[in-house]
């Protein structure tokens, strides 16, 4: 096995790093890289692997937590293989390297589920039941009074401090 030509090496690390924020970049190049490293789903299309990720997975915390199977290369320099196994490695380091040098400009775009919340008064009155129901299945925790009016207040502080950004007029938008 030879080793990826540097130009396309980088284009698989850059689009892996892109797919980290929006799963729906990740291109059938850097996915048949990907799918090749330790700790990743092998029986999956291209297709099956975006919506997986999509719907339940992050591909920045699943490449971090590999990061141990696939950055040691584990080859003795007389493999005749060993310069495409030390680049493989090299290249998986890069992308850890880079979502760990700034987390925040990896977060995953993740899709919005519908869902519902429903609160309900336990037989002990203090005790309130909030559920949380989505396709992917329901949720509950049980609370008190305080809790509910801090929850309350927690979401009108936030909505009076995105307040001035929802007054705001549009000034780019495009009219066809």
């Amino acid at each position: 096995m030879q080793p990826i030509e540097p130009v396309k090496a980088v284009r698989i690390v850059t689009n892996i790093l892109e797919a980290c924020r929006d799963i729906t970049y990740l291109s059938l190049e850097a996915f048949r890289w990907l799918h090749l490293r330790a700790g990743f789903i092998s029986h999956f299309d291209l297709e099956g692997f975006i919506e997986n990720y999509q719907s339940s997975l992050n591909l920045r915390e699943n490449i971090l937590a590999n990061q141990i199977h696939n950055t040691c290369c584990n080859r003795s320099k007389k493999d005749r293989d060993y310069p495409y196994y030390v680049q493989q490695c090299e290249m998986y380091q890069q992308i850890v390297e880079q979502l760990i040098a700034d987390p925040l400009k990896f977060i995953q775009k993740q899709r919005t589920d519908e869902f519902c919340i429903e609160l309900s008064k336990e037989q002990q009155e203090e005790i309130h039941k909030i559920t949380l129901i989505t396709h992917r299945g329901t949720s509950s925790v049980f609370c008190d009074t305080n809790f509910l009016i801090n929850l309350q207040n927690n979401i009108s502080h936030h909505l009076k401090s995105c307040e001035h950004e929802l007054q705001q007029p549009f000034t780019h938008a495009n009219v066809v």
